[in-house]
């Protein structure tokens, strides 16, 4: 099934509202700008504005979309690696006018506009976001490791990272049992949502009385009721403006506003889902963010219910591999029937770094980390997403950062360059860093980006994720595997772990 959003025409309001925006300029882009750079699965929805059901999308104030992805950064904002100027922009926010400053980063959004010739600047004139899931948190797991854990929201399983996840109101370490939240993201898989953005809500959840948001399709629909994943919805008195004529039916896929009460759904309104195919017109440019579904090759495959073909694609990095559930950006042109991929960059970084900032060359785009072994410089470009955790900096970008803030990176190989996805500023902790082995001494040392450290007394855990002796660890080991060493504060280049990277299954 294609991931459905609800990118749609708010042309009505749009008509009726002054146009909001706000906050922040356009201006030149540099390769990485030194103010704020930034930068559906049906299971889980896509969660951009609302459906009116089949409104033309050509109306004035609701065209086709050239831009969805997070907002990595504000100035006005940056989507996709391009900043958007915002100040004649109409913004939406879960359906209602909005200005820039309700905005925030890990967002994702549908951005209609244009696009300057320069590819890194563009004018917006409709901005819709719209969560895909607010609920109270039911369980939550957190990994081996400490950096990611899996929480389930009415029966949703969400990935939430101490890094890639922009949190508001709570932090990865202080999340509980029962907080309601609101989540942003993309989905992974029939049942899965990799979040962006995890707000915990200031209100606190009452069963039968808070308003839950839920997403699925319909079926076993009745008269007064219908079934949407494990949940009985009662829709006799909701609100139905927002789907095609007015109708349910089984099999379309929805949104759910109402309360819960047990597996109960009291809805007060139901919203149609569309697929951004639906929006887009032939010979349109349009850039997207998501994780990949549906992989058949690279000449075939979705993103966002988006059909691609991206054999003949710019890769960045070129060894970038795809496959069903990598987060990508994939810009193209849609030829009617599916986009022709320009250029495929990855959006997730698989080497992780954590330790105190060294220097800042705004003028080069590189923030240079310290550890206690040696340095490292990483890149940052307009589309590395930046958040502070320190101070909050809603602006916050390459020039507010200073030699000893301490930062947590995750960022890729682009040949022998560091480039960031991630850049969150947040309190010192232990040095962390995670990337290929470029050398070992067994039972001694490793060295990874050049850094060297000495393992003598380390904890290892294998491949399983499992205690083993140094010695078992180096005979599993082999150049080029993803090790992640981690050095209590305060660091001195002794590891006090060591262990391979290993993915959640």
């Amino acid at each position: 099934m294609n991931r459905f959003t609800r990118f749609v025409s708010y042309f009505v309001i749009i008509l009726l509202a002054a146009c909001g925006g706000g906050g922040g300029g356009g201006g030149s882009v540099a390769p990485a700008p030194s103010g704020n750079t930034g930068g559906t699965d049906p299971a889980t929805g896509g969660g951009t504005g609302g459906t009116d059901g089949g409104t033309d999308l050509g109306i004035s104030g609701s065209g086709a979309p050239v831009a969805y992805g997070t907002i990595d950064g504000f100035g006005s904002i940056f989507v996709n690696g391009v900043e958007f100027n915002t100040d004649n922009a109409a913004i939406f926010v879960d359906g209602v006018p909005a200005t820039e400053p309700d905005l925030s980063v890990g967002m994702v959004v549908s951005v209609e506009g244009t696009i300057n010739e320069d590819g890194i600047t563009g004018e917006a004139t409709v901005v819709i976001f719209d969560n895909e899931l607010k609920g109270p948190v039911q369980a939550i797991a957190v990994d081996a490791q400490g950096d990611v854990m899996t929480i389930t929201i009415l029966g949703v399983n969400v990935t939430v990272d101490r890094i890639a996840t922009t949190f508001e109101n709570t932090t990865f370490d202080t999340l509980a049992v029962g907080d309601f939240v609101e989540i942003s993201g993309f989905p992974e898989g029939l049942t899965d949502l990799r979040a962006t953005l995890l707000e915990k809500r200031q209100e606190i959840y009452v069963e039968g009385e808070s308003e839950i948001e839920i997403e699925g399709t319909i079926s076993n629909l009745t008269d007064s009721t219908f079934l949407l994943r494990t949940y009985t919805v009662n829709y006799t008195s909701a609100d139905l403006s927002e789907v095609t004529d007015s109708t349910l039916l089984d099999g379309i896929y929805v949104e759910v506003k109402g309360t819960l009460s047990g597996d109960q759904i009291m809805a007060t309104q139901i919203e149609q889902e569309r697929s951004f195919s639906e929006s887009l017109e032939t010979d349109d440019d349009f850039s997207l963010q998501g994780t990949v579904t549906n992989y058949v090759d690279d000449s075939n495959f979705e993103i966002a219910g988006v059909p691609i073909d991206g054999s003949n694609a710019v890769k960045k990095p070129a060894v970038l591999t795809i496959a069903d559930g990598v987060l990508l950006e994939v810009e193209g042109t849609w030829n009617g029937d599916i986009l022709i991929a320009t250029e495929i960059e990855t959006r997730e970084g698989e080497l992780k770094l954590e330790a105190s900032v060294d220097s800042v060359d705004i003028e080069q785009s590189i923030v240079t980390l310290r550890f206690a072994t040696g340095t490292v410089a990483v890149l940052v470009d307009s589309r590395t997403r930046f958040d502070d955790d320190v101070s909050d900096l809603r602006n916050f970008g390459l020039s507010d950062l200073s030699a000893g803030d301490f930062v947590e990176v995750e960022a890729y190989l682009t040949g022998e360059q560091l480039l960031a996805t991630e850049l969150d500023r947040d309190d010192p902790d232990d040095e962390v860093l995670k990337a290929p082995v470029e050398s070992s001494n067994p039972n001694i040392e490793i060295t990874l980006l050049g850094l060297t450290y000495n393992v003598e007394g380390a904890q290892f855990k294998d491949k399983t994720d499992s205690s083993i002796d140094a010695a078992g660890f180096f005979a599993q080991l082999a150049m080029g595997d993803v090790v992640r060493i981690k050095d209590d504060r305060p660091a001195d280049g002794i590891a006090d772990e060591v262990s391979f990277d290993v993915e959640d299954d």
